[in-house]
């Protein structure tokens, strides 16, 4: 099972952003070398190479950027969707229920809380695993 830890994702968007892991590291307040390693692990847990490194910083690979685009799209969906909450009264203290279908959203879900997580640092989050009984969630 592979585990991405939501503030790499979030420093993968910055990385991109800034262009440089230099500059990057400015920004979310962590040494470079320690961003590069967190970008260089979550490569090898992907199996792909998602920045070109060269002497000027770093720019996507084309598996980079359909990843950063689809990461940018699902914060952007989550983001929507807990405004609505808000809105509603969904985000009163207790719970907040997501459902989805891991295996077909995985990525699109974790770009999605990485990026309510950067927008909300004063809620906790923890997930936990539905049971599946005859093809359904319970």
């Amino acid at each position: 099972m592979r585990r991405v830890q939501l503030i790499t994702l979030d420093c993968a968007l910055v990385v991109a952003e800034e262009g440089s892991f230099l500059g990057a590291s400015r920004r979310v307040g962590i040494h470079h070398s320690a961003l590069s390693r967190r970008i260089r692990d979550l490569e090898h847990s992907l199996g792909t190479v998602l920045f070109e490194r060269h002497a000027g910083g770093v720019r996507p690979t084309p598996a980079g950027m359909r990843l950063l685009h689809n990461l940018r799209r699902v914060l952007a969906d989550l983001d929507g969707t807990l405004a609505f909450a808000e809105t509603t009264g969904g985000a009163q203290a207790g719970a907040l229920f997501i459902d989805f279908d891991a295996s077909e959203h995985a990525i699109e879900f974790l770009h999605a809380v990485a990026e309510f997580v950067r927008s909300r640092p004063d809620v906790a989050l923890s997930f936990m695993e539905a049971k599946r009984t005859a093809g359904r969630l319970s």
